[in-house]
């Protein structure tokens, strides 16, 4: 459900939330100026794709901060990357790690730096520009989605999918604040989607069918279904950045469709790279499942890549 068609929230529960809720302030400015974040899987090792994109990241952002986001308790042989868990149930799925990157108390535990970037391991990095982006002062840019076969339900190009992302910690803070604190009712569905174990979901499930009428029940479901199924509501976790933000805080900055494709490509690379001028990206999304042979000549060397590990 779109926050525009949520019904008015009464006020009571909106001075209540506000016990809770209190707009976002800032304590000390950030030390740093980026953390690259790398979602894993609950399987472990690297698929023969997955190393493909390590070894990019290694040869040309290696020297960054660098955090595994994992299941708790998942181990990993990876030097110079720094282990942060989150419980299983934000894992196994996009729309599980969606819920994950939701939550206010994700983005505070990165309040050390002022960006955050995300770098999914079906990406590609070509160079070091991301110091140079984080300086432009854009607080969210991704790949662009654009119309055209791989992507038929684009209707408005624009920014951008959230698979290889740069995001401002704060500005997501003040975003996913602004919103509780607008449409109170939100705080509560976000606790218990993010928090309820599989079987007080089963529960709340089988109570709503057994009394219809009760609302909070009916919406409860509701909510679980939308974030269990993103895609077919239009509530994936890049959509808010990219689409919803703004209603929010409005000082939210989002790059421009010009500015995502200096930044990366997604679908249909060739488009993009004449839409680009004939010039490479900094890194791309899904490179394995949108034609790969384009980006085989760009692939760093697996031996160049081991000394670069190893050094």
């Amino acid at each position: 459900m779109d926050d525009s068609q949520t019904a008015k929230t009464p006020g009571l529960l909106a001075v209540f939330t506000r016990w809770f809720v209190k707009p976002f302030e800032r304590k000390r400015p950030p030390s740093k100026k980026v953390a690259i974040l790398i979602p894993m899987s609950s399987r472990p090792g690297l698929t023969e794709e997955e190393e493909v994109s390590m070894r990019q990241l290694l040869h040309h952002l290696g020297s960054y901060d660098k955090f595994l986001l994992a299941p708790k308790g998942m181990k990993y042989d990876l030097e110079g990357f720094e282990v942060r868990g989150y419980p299983h149930r934000f894992f196994g799925s996009g729309a599980a790690h969606g819920r994950l990157l939701g939550t206010r108390g994700f983005y505070r535990g990165f309040l050390d730096y002022d960006y955050v970037f995300f770098y999914h391991l079906d990406s590609l990095a070509f160079g070091d520009e991301l110091a140079d982006w984080c300086d432009k002062g854009i607080d969210y840019i991704g790949p662009p989605w654009i119309r055209c076969e791989d992507s038929p339900w684009v209707k408005e190009p624009r920014v951008g999918n959230g698979g290889f992302t740069l995001l401002r910690v704060d500005s997501a803070l003040k975003a996913l604040t602004n919103r509780y604190l607008e449409k109170p009712a939100y705080f509560w569905y976000d606790l218990y989607t993010s928090n309820a174990p599989r079987w007080m979901i089963g529960l709340t499930q089988r109570l709503s069918k057994a009394f219809p009428g009760v609302k909070l029940l009916r919406r409860l479901c509701e909510e679980w279904d939308e974030l269990d199924q993103p895609h077919r509501h239009n509530r994936n976790n890049d959509i808010f950045w990219s689409d919803m933000a703004r209603r929010f805080y409005p000082d939210f900055k989002v790059a421009s469709l010009e500015e995502g494709l200096r930044f990366a490509f997604e679908v249909s690379p060739k488009t993009c790279y004449e839409m680009n001028g004939g010039k490479l990206p900094f890194g791309c999304h899904a490179w394995a499942k949108y034609d790969p042979e384009f980006w085989k000549a760009h692939l760093v060397p697996e031996e160049t890549s081991v000394r670069s590990r190893a050094s």
